[in-house]
């Protein structure tokens, strides 16, 4: 079984509900991008609906590119436990994410972001997400909110760059009216962050290419049985078979 969500968008589009640029809302009424609207359950239509035509803010960062080739990093965009599991096995990170679903993960830094989010469409080179979660401030307390996050992916002479953009509601009328000239002064902050979840995620790829015999050696111990079963084909050069091989 394939794996089926985008590893360091789990973090960045819930480090999307802490700020960003703004733009004008998008002019139609449902995403482009997507499979038609009564194709998704009634309250994620509306959702979908609420976030691409009346969002609080959006946002565009490019990130880093990722030193190794687009289909490897692919991989560990589409396998976000590994990934954030990796990263913490690297020291690089906190964030643990675990998959509760088919295209459905759960994501908590431990600290002040929890939230799930939903793979809504993918295809060679993007990744759709909705997410919602809560985040907590020590400015303005504990923040909901919901986003929908765009990932897109290419090849740059055999690396994968990276590139977002989200659409972000925050679920408390304060704090979004505070969110704009907030965002105005401390946009940077704001892009340092999510560029920190791009090159999180790159350098857990890059490790898992660089090393493969001790990438693999520690996700036979650090995934449980399940879920490596259910990796098996995404990770196929850790199959025992073939690494006895």
């Amino acid at each position: 079984m394939r794996s089926r969500t985008a590893g360091v968008a789990c973090v960045i589009a819930l480090l999307a509900l802490t700020g960003s640029s703004l733009h004008s809302a998008p002019p139609r009424a449902w995403p482009p991008f997507l499979r038609a609207s009564d194709q998704y359950p009634a309250q994620m239509a509306a959702a979908i609906t609420r976030l691409w035509s009346d969002a609080t803010f959006t946002r565009s960062v490019t990130g880093d590119p990722a030193p190794v080739p687009l289909a490897f990093y692919l991989r560990f965009v589409d396998a976000p436990d590994v990934t954030a599991a990796a990263a913490r096995h690297l020291r690089l990170t906190t964030y643990e994410v675990k998959a509760v679903g088919d295209d459905r993960y759960e994501v908590d830094n431990g600290n002040s972001t929890q939230g799930v989010y939903q793979v809504l469409a993918r295809d060679e080179r993007t990744r759709v997400l909705l997410s919602w979660g809560t985040h907590r401030s020590a400015i303005l307390g504990t923040l909901g909110g919901s986003a929908l996050t765009r990932l897109e992916f290419g090849d740059d002479a055999g690396r994968a760059t990276q590139r977002l953009a989200a659409n972000v509601i925050v679920d408390n009328r304060f704090a979004a009216g505070m969110t704009r000239p907030f965002l105005a002064l401390f946009g940077w902050l704001v892009d340092r962050k999510l560029n920190e979840a791009f090159r999180t995620a790159a350098a857990a790829a890059a490790w898992a290419h660089a090393r493969p015999e001790e990438f693999c050696a520690w996700l036979g111990g650090a995934i449980g049985d399940e879920r490596r079963v259910e990796l098996r084909d995404v990770f196929d050069e850790c199959a025992p078979a073939r690494r006895a091989g």
